[in-house]
């Protein structure tokens, strides 16, 4: 019992450090404004030879505004849908 115990202990932390690295928090309506960030307009970015993670921070911003509409879980399920609908 205390070995599955820890193994839960483990997956947690792991996710969380896993959130922290890429995205720098793990509140999920930053994470999803960088992720409506990222796909909005870092195709451009990449178009014009900028990097895809490297946008202007007036673009967060903008989606930050949007994701601030939705309460947690909302933007928790957005962002599993957009992780998962891509790897479709």
């Amino acid at each position: 019992m205390k070995s599955i115990i820890f193994a839960l202990i483990i997956l947690i932390a792991a996710a969380l450090g896993s959130a922290l690295y890429f995205y720098g928090t793990v509140e999920p309506c930053r994470m999803l404004a960088q992720d409506m960030a990222r796909d909005s307009v870092g195709p451009v970015a990449e178009a014009f030879g900028g990097s895809r993670d490297e946008l202007p921070e007036g673009v967060e911003k903008m989606m930050r505004a949007l994701t601030s509409q939705y309460d947690t879980s909302t933007c928790a399920s957005k962002l599993w849908d957009g992780w998962f609908e891509e790897a479709e």
